[in-house]
């Protein structure tokens, strides 16, 4: 949304921002359960996707944790006392979303987010749903159920 202009949809959702590799991403709060510090994963081995990081023990329940750099292509790294893990429902119960930081609550309207810019379509492309350019700030957001596929 350019300076001066005024939403004409005022139903406004809160996203959760989190960060990757420097930029920023968002998620519909509404599905974010908890936000974790970086709890121990157990490996699963034959794991169906090469994204997940494995499973952790979420207050007695077992949890499928997705490390979101892999997910969207974005190169490994090492886990510091930053990390997080963002608690998501999905249709199949909760998944844990590693990230490198959970930054903030961004309160937006429908009319604020713009389509992706075409260009780069990839196996990534598909996962999401628009951007949010808050000068200087642009914020990616993510298509929750698509990751989670």
């Amino acid at each position: 949304m350019g300076v001066g202009k005024v939403p004409t949809d005022t139903a406004q959702e809160k996203i959760v921002i989190f960060e990757l590799n420097g930029e920023e991403y968002g998620l519909e709060v509404s599905r974010v359960q908890s936000i974790e510090r970086m709890l121990p994963l157990t490996r699963v081995p034959g794991a169906p996707r090469p994204d997940i990081a494995g499973v952790m023990n979420l207050r007695g329940k077992i949890t499928p944790v997705i490390d979101l750099r892999l997910c969207l292509g974005v190169e490994a790294a090492p886990y510091d006392k930053q990390t997080r893990i963002l608690v998501v429902l999905g249709n199949d119960g909760a998944v844990g979303f590693i990230v490198d930081r959970a930054n903030d609550l961004l309160d937006i309207t429908e009319t604020e987010i713009e389509g992706i810019p075409a260009g780069r379509e990839d196996e990534t492309y598909g996962l999401f749903q628009g951007v949010i350019n808050r000068d200087p700030r642009i914020i990616t957001l993510l298509e929750t159920d698509k990751v989670l596929q």
